[in-house]
């Protein structure tokens, strides 16, 4: 029996049921995803095979392999999310519920709150200001990149889905060490002290810990694809699309 402890992924959970097209995009980039991040375990785990001693010291080889797998899974949940919301949101806020209430209390507060922005007031005239809104928010919840617990909660919310027992704010909350370790490791190259101050080397990260963060992180990706599919055929069903 192998000496070697593997870095693996689990299976992703069945595609929903009935997926429906504002939610195939995002599917599709959640398993792209998945299949990039099992790749780079993949080899990370022949690297490791093929030491003489697979339990010799891990070298800055096999945690880069980590370091980019942890790079490729928070690329994944900002491709995933980003499009989830594009392609969801129009089809959820057709309706009155918690994905509506989200989005008025959102302009309410941020947007048509005082002295309009720029941005905003393009949004209003543009030629479709419904999707021109629907776009600000979008770029509102996510920024450039989605960086925690707050944020996931944030999309949670503007979803509709708060009511969802695996998107808790607790769960969501709890994973923002992968989003810490993301951070260090694109902004900081995983320096210990990038000011230069102390010592310079590179955090030495567990690899059986970064396969488990890019693991949960993944699965909580179907946590919120999943609810969502269902709310948008449930749209579909109080409109009639379905019918046309």
């Amino acid at each position: 029996m192998s000496r070697l402890t593997l870095v693996e992924l689990s299976d992703l959970p069945r595609k929903p049921h009935g997926c429906p097209p504002e939610v195939e995009r995002s599917w599709d980039r959640l398993k792209a995803t998945h299949k990039s991040v099992h790749g780079l375990f993949t080899t990370l785990n022949e690297l490791r095979a093929a030491q003489d001693d697979m339990r010799g010291a891990i070298s800055e080889t096999h945690r880069d392999q980590a370091r980019a797998a942890i790079v490729f899974t928070a690329a994944g949940i900002d491709a995933c999310l980003r499009t989830l919301l594009r392609d969801s949101l129009p089809t959820l806020l057709s309706t009155a519920g918690d994905a509506h209430g989200a989005f008025v209390a959102h302009f309410m507060a941020n947007r048509l709150n005082g002295d309009m922005t720029r941005a905003t007031k393009q949004a209003v005239v543009d030629i479709d200001p419904r999707t021109a809104l629907i776009d600000l928010y979008v770029q509102d919840l996510t920024g450039s990149s989605i960086q925690g617990g707050a944020d996931l909660i944030r999309c949670r919310n503007a979803l509709g889905l708060k009511q969802e027992p695996a998107l808790e704010d607790a769960i969501l909350k709890g994973h923002q060490p992968f989003f810490n370790a993301r951070h260090e490791v694109v902004h900081e190259l995983d320096l210990i002290d990038p000011a230069g101050r102390g010592s310079r080397g590179r955090r030495h990260r567990d690899l059986a810990a970064v396969g488990d963060q890019c693991n949960g992180a993944l699965q909580l990706l179907h946590a919120f694809i999943a609810p969502t599919a269902r709310a948008v055929r449930q749209v579909h069903r109080t409109l009639g699309w379905d019918k046309l």
